[in-house]
C-alpha cells in the first residue's frame, strides 16, 4: 500500500514533509518522494499525517464492569480519536492484574475484544506487600508497561502503598527492570484535611480544599526521593500541580505525564460543573493551568494521556460532590485537545506535538520499536488530520459508554479524518469506525538492553 499526497510528520521535523509513505504487511517500508506505488493507493489529499497516538492511561473496566466502559467501546472511542494504542490500569477490572497469571487472563480475555492494539499495566497494592512480592513482581515484569502504585487510594480493594512499603518494592523493579507508576497525592495530608473539607460542604470548592495543591507536592517528593535512593524507574501519572512537575523534571529516572483535564479546567470548573468534572487528583487552582502547558511545551512534563476512567449517568449525578464517582472519559479526546490547543493554537511545536502524543510514551512503555514515528520498521499507525477543520464533540455520539463528559460540546479544532493501525483503516469520518473489536493487538514492551542509565539519558544513582 502507498499513502501519496500526505503532509508527514516526521520525527523531530518542525515542518510537515510532503511526501509518501509505503507500507507492507502492516509495517512501514519506506517514507519518501516519488515512491512507486504498491498495492492500494491511499491518496492523502494534502492531509497532515502524524503518527497514531498513544493513550498510556485508560481504564476500560474490562473485564468486570461493564456498565462503565468495554474494550469494544472504550477501544472504539480511541480509533475514532486518532489512537492506535492504548495501555489499561490494573486495578479496575475482575480479576486485578497483579501478577503474572492474572495479566495472562486478562490479556486473553480481550484478544479479541480491542479496535486498537493494547498494552496492560501491573498493579502492586498495600495488601500485596508481602513474602511473595519480589515474586509478583519477577512475574510480571516481561508482560506489562508498568506496575501501578496509589500512594492515596480510594479503593478498599486495591488500598494504597506507604513510603515503608514503596521502600521495598523500588529496589525488586530496578532488579527486574520495571518503572514503577505512582498516583502521588499523600495520605497523611488529605486523611486529616477531609474532615475540614467538609464541614464546608458538598461542592466543588469543598472537594479541592481536601486535597489541594500541597497534597500532591508532598507526595511527589517523597516517592521521587525514594526512586533516587533506589536507583529505580517511575513516572508520576495525571499531574496537576507544577511544583510537583518541576521536581519529576529535576530527575533523571522519574518521568511526568499531564491530561487535557489539568490543562483546560480547575477547581473554579469544579465548583461551576460539579460532578460530572469530578476526577482525582482533583482539579487545581486557575493558575497552575498556564505553568502546565509551559512545561509540557518546554519537555519538563513528558507526554499526555487521558486517564479515561467514566462513570455511568447515576454515578456522575446528583448533588452531593462526595458521593459522586470520580473519573471522565477523556480517551476520544486527548489527541484531539493536544492537536487544538496544543500545535493548533501555538502552543506546541509540530515536534512537540508528536512527542506528548505518540513518541515520548513509547520511549517511556518501551514500545518505540514498533510505535511512535511514522519512519521504516515501525507499524504503520497513521492518523489523518484536517487542520482547517473544526470538530464539536458529541458524548451521545461517541462509541463509548462515557455519556456524562465535560468535553461535551467543546468545539476544538482540527478534524480527524482517517485513523489506521497497522495500515488497515480502524475509522474514517465518513464511516464512524469501520476496525472490528479483536483488530488490536496485544503489545508487551521490549525489554532494555545497554548500560544503566536513567530513562532521560543520565546514569542511575
Amino acid at each position: 500500500m502507498r499513502v501519496r499526497n500526505a503532509c508527514i510528520a516526521l520525527p523531530g521535523a518542525t515542518e510537515p514533509f510532503r511526501g509518501e509513505v509505503i507500507v507492507e504487511d502492516g509495517i512501514i517500508a519506506a517514507v519518501g518522494t516519488d515512491l512507486p506505488a504498491s498495492g492500494e493507493d491511499v491518496d492523502a489529499n494534502g492531509l497532515l499525517v502524524l503518527p497514531g497516538a498513544i493513550d498510556p492511561h485508560v481504564h476500560f473496566f474490562d473485564p468486570g464492569y461493564p456498565a462503565r466502559e468495554t474494550f469494544p467501546t472504550g477501544s472504539a472511542a480511541a480509533a475514532a480519536g486518532g489512537v492506535t494504542t492504548v495501555i489499561d490500569m490494573p486495578d479496575t477490572s475482575i480479576p486485578m492484574a497483579t501478577d503474572g497469571a492474572s495479566i495472562l487472563e486478562k490479556r486473553d480475555a480481550l484478544s479479541h475484544a480491542s479496535v486498537v492494539d493494547f498494552g496492560l499495566f501491573g498493579g502492586i497494592s498495600g495488601l500485596l506487600c508481602d513474602d511473595a512480592l519480589e515474586a509478583r513482581i519477577a512475574e510480571m515484569a516481561p508482560l506489562v508497561c508498568g506496575i501501578k502504585t496509589y500512594a492515596t487510594s480510594g479503593a478498599d480493594f486495591f488500598p494504597r502503598v506507604n513510603n515503608y512499603q514503596y521502600s521495598q518494592i523500588l529496589p525488586l523493579a530496578k532488579n527486574h527492570d520495571v518503572t514503577i507508576l505512582v498516583h502521588a497525592e499523600d495520605w497523611d495530608f488529605i486523611s486529616h484535611a477531609d474532615a475540614d473539607a467538609r464541614s464546608l460542604g458538598a461542592t466543588g470548592r469543598a472537594f479541592y480544599r481536601s486535597r489541594p495543591e500541597a497534597a500532591e507536592t508532598l507526595s511527589v517528593l517523597s516517592v521521587t526521593e525514594l526512586a533516587a535512593m533506589a536507583g529505580a524507574e517511575m513516572h508520576i501519572v495525571h499531574l496537576g500541580t507544577a511544583r510537583a512537575a518541576a521536581i519529576v523534571a529535576a530527575l533523571a529516572n522519574v518521568t511526568g505525564e499531564t491530561c487535557p483535564q489539568y490543562l483546560e479546567f480547575d477547581c473554579e470548573d469544579l465548583e461551576r460543573i460539579g460532578a460530572p468534572l469530578k476526577i482525582t487528583p482533583t482539579l487545581k487552582s486557575p493558575y497552575q493551568k498556564a505553568l502546565l502547558w509551559q512545561m509540557l511545551a518546554d519537555g519538563r512534563i513528558d507526554f499526555v494521556a487521558s486517564d479515561h476512567a467514566p462513570g455511568t449517568v447515576q454515578e456522575k449525578s446528583g448533588d452531593s460532590i462526595w458521593d459522586a464517582y470520580s473519573g471522565i472519559p477523556g480517551g476520544p479526546i486527548v489527541f484531539l485537545y493536544a492537536l487544538s490547543e496544543g500545535y493548533l493554537a501555538g502552543r506546541l511545536s509540530l515536534a512537540r506535538l508528536v512527542e506528548v502524543t505518540s513518541s515520548a510514551a513509547a520511549r517511556r512503555y518501551r514500545l518505540d520499536d514498533r510505535k511512535g514515528a511514522i519512519a521504516a520498521g515501525h507499524d504503520a499507525d497513521l492518523v489523518f488530520v484536517d487542520p482547517h477543520a473544526t470538530t464539536r464533540f458529541d458524548a451521545a455520539a461517541s462509541p463509548s459508554l462515557g455519556k456524562v463528559s465535560p468535553w461535551d460540546g467543546h468545539e476544538f479544532r482540527g478534524r480527524v479524518v482517517r485513523t489506521m493501525l497497522r495500515g488497515k483503516t480502524v475509522y474514517d469520518a465518513e464511516h464512524g469506525v469501520v476496525g472490528e473489536a479483536g483488530t488490536g493487538r496485544f503489545v508487551a514492551p521490549r525489554r532494555q538492553d545497554g548500560p544503566e542509565t536513567g530513562w532521560k539519558g543520565v546514569p542511575r544513582w
